[in-house]
């Protein structure tokens, strides 16, 4: 396998110095050991003619499968007979880095594909969501703060973040990403406040969720060097860098034209990779990998076996087996099949919001992963406005105020909404798009009617108050001060209320929690 780009631009950055994790370790992250049991289990697993008394580890004739077989898509068989494979199936995962196979199977590819410079290692995950909390739990205090997108993973912020007493900064993005002069500004104030410094920067640098924005090599380059000057640790998220494409085109891009990764320019050992099997092969799976310097990664193994006894040992040998099958011609023709069919959708939507939604949204074409991203016109101030109308037109979109670090504050508008392409057939991405500008034009209507009526009940209201002044005047009763009538409230802030009471609330559930400075 060749490296993702030729681009001579996509050179490691210049390195700094080597990250010092030891001091970029939470408390949790020092006290981190591997259970004694654990180090005892790996030390003698494999070892040659060893007889293990010391494992609760149940016999493989305790187990009641004795092979597996599986159907692909393209209608061939995969059978996994081998007694050892169909053992390690049902067994703990006895290996800190992952089952051997599969271990070897993402290192190669990962070091073809990103090349990292500096001192990095491997280990086999339980998916991104728990290598993302156990990173936090490492690096991170109560009270610490991380950086991220303004509009980032929902899921991170109200799961991860605020449960654990974290404190969340957005940094300004564009349609490139991050811009480095909002993330230098950020970073510069807190040590002109002279407080505890942020402890990481979380970014999701292809097909942003929920934006869809893909960072180019240029920013990724500025951020790095920014990173460096601050010290700062770079968690780079990458669930869909295999959903990488050109929906104008649809012409696929493999393996070979993904692009330099934050990784690809790791010369400090800062950057702390995460992929995942989820979208590339599928979510019930539960797998991923880290990529790490060795200092960090060893504290996320103790991490990982503290609290999981390591992956899915069943998803760990099928998955290898599958790719073992695939050799790495059939897995890139499997990422080129996935990566037309986005392609596909992402157009289909694109199409119908062109038809549909011109003048009443403002988007960009999708190039990776799943989403679109829409700021709503039409008078639009907060898409929750529009919620209850969603609900009657049948159609189900995503508020982008979820997606920002100031999400469950109420009083926070936010007119974008994330639209999926991910899933839905290719006709109900077409009434999808018809049935949102159904909601759109209705809301506008509205807005426009209650605008002219109030216009017409201030005129009125002028001219009562105009009779009812003279005819005070007139009987010596100037000195009321209740003849003006009170202010009527519109009929869009009537009718808006009682709609929005019961999805707002759910919406909102959250808002007390949040903390502060996001």
């Amino acid at each position: 396998m060749t490296a993702t780009t030729d681009d001579p631009e996509a050179s490691p950055c210049q390195r700094v110095a080597a990250v010092d994790y030891t001091q970029h370790f939470g408390q949790e992250g020092h006290a981190r050991k591997l259970a004694s049991l654990r180090v005892l289990l790996s030390a003698f697993t494999g070892v040659p003619g060893i007889i293990g008394l010391h494992g609760g580890l149940p016999p493989a004739d305790a187990f009641p499968f004795t092979e597996m077989s599986f159907t692909l898509r393209d209608g061939t068989k995969m059978q996994i007979s081998d007694p050892a494979q169909v053992a390690a199936a049902q067994q703990y995962s006895v290996t800190l880095r992952g089952y051997p196979a599969l271990y070897e199977w993402v290192k190669k590819h990962t070091w073809a594909l990103h090349s990292p410079p500096a001192d990095h290692d491997i280990v086999v995950t339980s998916g991104s969501n728990h290598t993302i909390e156990m990173i936090m739990s490492l690096l991170m205090d109560k009270g610490d703060t991380i950086l991220c997108e303004s509009y980032t993973y929902p899921h991170m912020i109200e799961s991860l973040v605020i449960p654990k007493g974290f404190r969340v900064q957005g940094i300004e993005t564009d349609g490139e990403g991050i811009i480095p002069g909002a993330l230098s500004k950020a970073l510069e104030q807190h040590t002109a406040q002279g407080g505890k410094p942020p402890r990481l920067l979380y970014t999701v640098p292809v097909g942003q969720n929920p934006t869809g924005v893909v960072t180019p090599l240029h920013r990724r380059q500025q951020i790095y060097a920014v990173c460096q000057k601050h010290d700062l640790v770079i968690l780079e998220d990458d669930p869909y860098f295999y959903l990488q494409f050109s929906a104008s085109s649809m012409a696929p891009r493999g393996l070979h034209n993904l692009g330099a990764s934050y990784l690809s320019l790791d010369t400090d050992g800062r950057v702390i990779r995460l992929d995942s099997f989820s979208k590339v092969l599928a979510p019930g799976l539960r797998l991923g990998w880290a990529t790490a310097a060795p200092a960090l990664l060893e504290k996320l193994i103790f991490h990982l076996h503290g609290s999981t006894l390591g992956p899915c040992a069943l998803s760990q040998v099928v998955v290898a087996s599958l790719l073992q099958q695939w050799g790495e011609q059939g897995f890139e023709q499997h990422v080129k099949d996935m990566q037309q069919g986005y392609a596909r959708r992402a157009h289909i939507l694109h199409t119908a919001a062109e038809e549909h939604l011109t003048g009443l949204a403002e988007w960009q074409e999708p190039q990776a992963g799943m989403f679109a991203w829409l700021k709503l016109s039409g008078g639009i101030k907060d898409a929750d406005e529009i919620l209850d109308k969603l609900k009657e037109e049948k159609v189900v979109v995503v508020p982008g105020r979820i997606a920002h670090c100031e999400g469950p504050r109420p009083n926070f508008a936010c007119p974008y909404i994330r639209v999926s392409f991910a899933s839905a057939t290719d006709a109900d991405l077409v009434e999808g798009i018809r049935r949102l500008a159904t909601v759109i034009t209705k809301f506008e209507e509205e807005s426009s009617a209650s605008h002219a009526n109030g216009v017409a009940h201030s005129n009125g209201d002028a001219r009562t108050h105009v009779a009812a002044s003279n005819s005070n005047t007139e009987h010596g009763n100037t000195e009321n001060g209740n003849s003006k009538p009170s202010k009527d409230r519109s009929v869009q802030e009537v009718v808006h209320d009682n709609e929005q009471m019961s999805l707002n609330d759910a919406v909102h559930t959250a808002a007390d929690s949040q903390p502060e400075g996001c």
